[in-house]
Parts: C-alpha cells; structure tokens; sequence
C-alpha cells in the first residue's frame, strides 16, 4: 500500500466588507495586489509558510493548495484576481514543494500528511481572522485531492471533511490512485463542485488518459456540480492561460464563489449558463 501511495503522489505530480459590496475587477488592480507571507507554528512543531493575498472589500475566503513540488507564487495571477474580486486567498507552501526551506527533510508519504495539517491551519486562520467570511477551497493537481477531501470526499486515510467549506474549485483533479482513492471516495463529496481541465491534461508516464480527472465529478453526489473541459489544455492550465482562456477561467471560477459563497442567485444563473467556443461544460 505504501508503495501504492507514493506512485500516487508521484501521479499527482505537476512541475514545478459586506456581502452587498462591489468587487475591484480590473486587471490592474488586481495585479497590484501582492501577498504577504507569514510563518505559522503547526502542531507537528513545524513552521508553515503561508501566502496571503488579501481584498480590499473582502466577501469571503478560498483556501488554496498548490500542485506537487509547486508553490502559491505559480497561481498569483488566479489568486490575485479572487483577492481583487472580493475574496482574501490563504495558501500555504507544502513541505513537497521544491521552494519549501525543508524540503529535502520529508518524503512523500509525510507530504500527504503534512498537507492535511497545512491546510487545517490555513482553514482555522479563515475562522478566527475572516471570522463570518463564507469558505471555498480549491487546489490543482495534489492540491485538488486536498481540496476534495476538505470537502467531503473519503481516501484510505479517513475522512478529513470540514463543514465550514461551502464549495470545492478542483484543477487537474485527482482520480482513482491505488491504496488512497477509489470511485467511491467521492460520494460522500456533497459541496457544490467545479472542475477544470483540459483534453491534453496529462502526466507522462502516470495519467495517459485526461478523463481520468472526471472523477470527483462523475462520482459525487448530482446537485451543483460542474466540469469545464479547455480545448487544447494541459496539466499546467492553472498557471499557463493565456488572454480569452484565462479570462474564461475567472469568469467561471469567480461566478462560482459568488454562487456558492455569498448565495448569489444571478451567479449561479451565469455559471448555470456558461458557454464558450473552446469549452465543453457538462453539469449534474
């Protein structure tokens, strides 16, 4: 099961104010909203580094994981624009990632672990220091399986659900991994759900097929769950779109914190009625 486990991880691996308040959305400002990092003891007796961008009128809170040996910094332009849009981001840097101090100290099984505990940290600084802010989580690649178990989904671990989180924003989702998930894993996923991907979302040599990251969403519960498939997209989407895609991405992603967040009905029609060339939406 170990070795299961840890080709797991490696499969998962990607390179590195009030509710009626208006949103900032320009570019630019969201450009010009940069996160301040801070150092947070854990209860494993480490410190967790953790990227906070926070908005200027915040609505509510996402906490974010990033991808295997990746870091916040390589979704800024994405997490900026939630922060811009009303949305104050906590991300903490896992001890997988190769920017961590550590790194070199922990293999991957302590990578799944530790990320629990990251991410229990960064979800009790939402409640105490955003107390009354609605939360979303959402993540890429490894950080979607974090995301999903946060919001509800079961692994071999056990349950690791948080009943605060109100909707979960998958990228790259993860699948079915030998000895940690399997198809079941997701019913008990029972938030609101949206799923990114791309038909060239692939990780050579341990996902040959992109529809393998459809499975949170085929499997879960039906009510308010979405799958956006990018035409052309790969492993890196997150990271890597560009002009009308990334736009796209904002659009559907921010449309879904309000919904889902703030019970914004005119969201939730929007993001209900999302269509674009290059974009296959399926909803259940």
């Amino acid at each position: 099961m170990i070795r299961a486990f840890s080709l797991g991880l490696i499969l998962l691996a990607a390179p590195a104010a009030s509710a009626i308040a208006q949103p900032i959305s320009s570019a630019v400002e969201a450009a010009e909203i940069t996160p301040v990092q801070i150092r947070v003891p854990a209860p494993d007796g480490r410190a967790i580094p953790i990227s906070i961008w926070t908005a200027p009128i915040e609505r509510g809170v996402v906490v974010f994981s990033h991808g295997y040996n990746g870091s916040p910094m390589a979704y800024a332009r994405i997490l900026s624009a939630w922060a811009a849009h009303g949305f104050t981001v906590i991300a903490p840097l896992h001890v997988d990632s190769l920017r961590h101090p550590e790194h070199e100290k922990y293999d991957n099984r302590a990578a799944f672990s530790t990320r629990l505990i990251d991410l229990g940290v960064a979800r009790g600084i939402a409640a105490h220091a955003h107390s009354g802010k609605p939360l979303i989580v959402a993540g890429h690649s490894f950080g979607s399986l974090m995301s999903v178990i946060e919001g509800g989904a079961v692994t071999a671990a056990g349950p690791a659900g948080d009943p605060a989180v109100k909707g979960v924003i998958a990228f790259s989702s993860a699948g079915s991994i030998p000895g940690l998930v399997a198809s079941d894993s997701y019913r008990t996923l029972d938030r609101p759900l949206l799923v990114i991907t791309g038909d060239q979302d692939l990780v050579p040599g341990f996902v040959s097929d992109w529809r393998d990251h459809r499975a949170p969403f085929d499997n879960s519960p039906a009510g308010d769950k979405t799958l956006m498939i990018f035409a052309g997209a790969d492993h890196q989407l997150p990271g890597t779109a560009q002009g009308e895609q990334f736009d796209q991405i904002i659009r559907a992603t921010e449309d879904f914190l309000d919904a889902y967040a703030l019970n914004d009905a005119d969201a939730r029609s929007r993001l209900q009625a999302f269509a674009e060339d290059g974009v296959t939406v399926e909803r259940r």
